[in-house]
């Protein structure tokens, strides 16, 4: 008998073994990101791009303390998210959304150029996966499983509140766990259920159940599905834009978008500062469509108003905490004036250069940065910061605050420091970020775990060997694991389909090769604004959503606006009188930017063509994109139709009284009334 029962345990713990074994070959498979030159920053963050309710943030490096944030707050690798009971956040990061319920804890293991990876301790979350390129990872971690996602599709993780338990539902796309004989597959139509820590049962079954989680879900999706024919759709904060201005086309600046916004209105005046982790200092802008227009693309001044141009298309532009030039400092003679030092910042112009004040951007990442804006990317003009910045002398096109406001994250808008003509003139330039210190604790109100029923952040549960790369031994150290798998039989369909079986790591498809940026495209030209007409209306900010029911719908209304609560105060985006559109919608279509190698007026040279460059791995899109198809691989046939009660898909009044609608670019949407366990 202990001769069978040994036997027995050698055979589970080469079966973890092999599970284990496949999903590091998986993982390793999609190839693992290269290092980046000098350890170089992420050109890709996420961003709080909806929220619902009060959503706390413990950054890697004060992993201990919990903070609020609100609307456009940037996301990182190491961050940690807790969302409170009666609330939703969506976090965007280009390639796809992030969508976390109430009370849901979470960890963001990896996020940069080449992978998403969370890890989930607690709650619900809905990751829709947009673009998956060649050579890319994306990756969903639970105390007890790890869930590949290896296709573009729609997923949703629930965890139990005593990490026992992980459900996993595929409404479009593939995703792929560990299981004693391999790695097992789930397909679209598919619920997997993962029971236990020691010893896992992985139990595959068709149908998935909708609740108001997955309706609010598909309300966010359907806004992402209008497509700007002006920017890319991996630009994080590019889908508000159309909601809150309106394009038209200059001379030479290809397509302009111009917010409508009150008179007198200018570019980074409304939002704070914040200290983010590895690139310094990073602005939050207030206004709901202000991601986008503060991270990416120039400023211009053009016939009394502000437009902003993103310059030329490229499919996954580089993010940057800011695009501003600095000034000021302790030696301006507006702080001796002042009697502390003054620090002032102005949005970069078209043709300008934007410096990186983190000190490790080679010069490939300043390129990156400049040459979709007619920057001339020489090494002189890399090396040399500039004497005077071009937007200094336009309206609002300075802004600047007392180093107290500066560093303890205090609303700008509030804390602005007027400054006249002769300073102007002598004002500093100065070549990085204000060299001051980072906000300490004392400058940011914090919330200690246990305390407003937060737990602790997600980072504290995160098993070894898990911090975003493929786990090579057992998730517990202290022995081998036993798992067993086992796939729940539904009625046989006419066509004699079967439910998916467990396959290994290595029959599945893959792309070792790294992924190749597409050209740059010059800037497209607008024949006439795509929208016109008065903005949304904003509502007064409240504490919590909204009572069920009273969202307005995504089509029919306006959408509403409710203002993010800061780390110190409640902000609300300032409203005055609305600026009328143009009289005269028609415009002449102005021509792109002409490529030239000589150097104009300004010192700028648009962006050249390119040519095409050879040709990259296959990308995979999300369905509906075109795309050629992957590699031919031996996989079980597609499950039969859900049966009546099991659609794959959402649609409006599923869900009871969580049914919640998007509420516009930046509205917080409705939380509360989907708890755990609703329409399982």
């Amino acid at each position: 008998m202990d001769r069978m029962q040994a036997t027995c345990r050698a055979r589970a713990g080469a079966g973890w073994r092999v599970a284990l074994g496949a999903l590091a070959a998986l993982a390793l498979a999609f190839g693992a990101p290269p290092a980046r030159a000098q350890d170089e920053p992420p050109a890709r963050v996420g961003r709080i791009a909806d929220l619902g309710g009060e959503v706390f943030h413990a950054p890697e490096e004060r992993a201990s303390d919990w903070a609020t944030v609100g609307l456009n707050f940037p996301v990182t690798s190491g961050d940690n998210l807790w969302v409170a009971q009666g609330g939703r956040a969506e976090i965007d990061v280009g390639a796809g959304q992030i969508r976390l319920a109430d009370e849901t804890n979470v960890h963001v293991s990896r996020l940069d150029d080449r992978a998403v990876a969370l890890f989930v301790a607690q709650g619900r979350v809905i990751v829709r996966l947009r673009v998956l390129d060649a050579g890319e990872v994306a990756r969903i971690d639970t105390p007890n499983t790890q869930v590949v996602l290896t296709r573009p599709g729609l997923y949703r993780v629930d965890v139990s509140p005593d990490r026992q338990r992980t459900v996993l539902v595929v409404r479009e796309g593939e995703a792929m766990l560990p299981a004693q004989a391999g790695m097992q597959q789930v397909l679209p139509g598919q619920t997997a259920t993962a029971d236990g820590f020691d010893t896992t049962a992985v139990q595959v079954r068709n149908g998935v159940a909708t609740d108001g989680f997955d309706t609010w879900s598909a309300n966010r999706d359907r806004r992402y599905a209008r497509a700007s024919q002006f920017v890319s759709g991996q630009m994080i904060g590019a889908a508000d834009l159309a909601d809150w201005g309106t394009w038209e086309s200059e001379t030479p600046y290809g397509a302009v978008w111009f917010p409508t916004v009150a008179t007198g209105w200018a570019p980074f005046r409304d939002g704070y500062w914040t200290w983010m982790t590895p690139w310094g200092w990073t602005w939050v802008d207030a206004a709901p469509w202000g991601f986008a227009p503060s991270h990416y693309g120039r400023w211009v001044f053009l016939g009394g108003r502000w437009g902003w141009c993103p310059g030329a298309f490229v499919a996954r532009p580089f993010w940057s905490p800011a695009m501003v030039g600095w000034v000021g400092g302790a030696g301006w003679g507006l702080s001796l004036t002042f009697g502390a030092p003054v620090y002032g910042w102005v949005p970069l112009a078209w043709g300008e250069p934007f410096r990186p004040w983190w000190g490790n951007c080679s010069f490939r990442c300043w390129t990156h940065y400049n040459r979709p804006y007619a920057v001339r990317t020489e090494e002189q003009v890399w090396r040399n910061p500039p004497s005077r910045f071009q937007n200094i002398d336009r309206p609002g096109g300075i802004t600047a605050v007392p180093g107290a406001a500066f560093t303890g994250s205090r609303p700008v808008s509030r804390n602005i420091v007027p400054v006249n003509a002769s300073q102007i003139a002598a004002t500093p330039v100065l070549g990085s970020a204000p060299g001051v210190d980072r906000p300490g604790a004392g400058h940011i109100p914090l919330v200690k775990p246990g305390t407003s029923n937060t737990p602790r952040p997600a980072a504290a549960y995160l098993p070894p060997g898990r911090n975003g790369y493929p786990a090579s031994k057992p998730l517990e150290a202290g022995g081998s694991a036993q798992r067993a798998v086992t796939v729940t039989p539904s009625a046989p369909s006419s066509s004699g389909q079967r439910p998916a079986t467990s396959m290994s790591g290595a029959d599945k498809p893959g792309a070792g090769s790294p992924a190749t940026r597409e050209p740059y495209i010059a800037p497209p030209t607008v024949g006439a604004p795509v929208r016109g007409g008065a903005p949304p209306t904003t509502s007064t900010p409240g504490a919590k959503p909204a009572p069920s029911g009273s969202a307005q719908t995504l089509r029919g209304g306006s959408p509403t606006h409710q203002a993010p609560v800061q780390r110190d105060t409640l902000q609300t985006w300032p409203q005055g009188p609305q600026r009328a559109p143009p009289a005269s919608t028609e415009r002449r279509v102005a021509p792109p930017p002409t490529p030239s190698s000589s150097t104009s007026s300004g010192g700028a040279v648009a962006p050249a063509p390119r040519a095409a460059p050879l040709p990259a791995p296959q990308a995979q899109h999300a369905p509906g994109s075109p795309a050629s198809a992957p590699p031919a691989v031996a996989r079980p046939a597609a499950p039969p139709p859900s049966p009546p009660g099991g659609n794959a898909k959402p649609h409006a009044g599923e869900g009871g009284k969580g049914n919640a609608h998007d509420r516009g670019a930046g509205g917080q949407s409705q939380g509360g009334g989907d708890k755990p366990g609703q329409g399982r």
